[in-house]
């Protein structure tokens, strides 16, 4: 019987863990971003370095790399950042620099 009971509340968890990942786009203040290269900012206003580290206690390495990059993403968004370049990118960390650019200054 204890048996089936820690298979269960395993289970419940890994659904919840896994329900936590997925969200509705229109919740995510981050879709105004574009990722793209330093040269192409040049003409930019830089807001920033934005830096994450993942979540040691998430069960599932890539999704605590995939919450992490959000997380870049939406802190970069509330500083009213247009435009990202990635410093860097690991299983650990992400870091990124948050730029404005105003009408075309990203040469897009």
């Amino acid at each position: 019987m204890k048996t089936h009971r820690y298979w269960i509340l395993l289970a419940i968890g890994l659904l919840m863990a896994g329900c936590g990942h997925f969200r509705q786009p229109s919740q995510e203040s981050h879709l105004g971003l574009t990722e793209t290269q330093p040269q192409l900012v040049a003409g930019c206003e830089m807001l920033g370095l934005v830096v994450e580290t993942a979540d040691a206690d998430q069960i599932f390495p890539y999704l605590a790399r995939v919450q992490m990059v959000k997380r870049v993403k939406a802190r970069a968004a509330e500083l009213g950042a247009t435009h990202i370049v990635w410093s860097h990118q690991t299983n650990e960390s992400a870091a990124a620099k948050a730029f404005r650019c105003k009408g075309d200054a990203a040469g897009e």
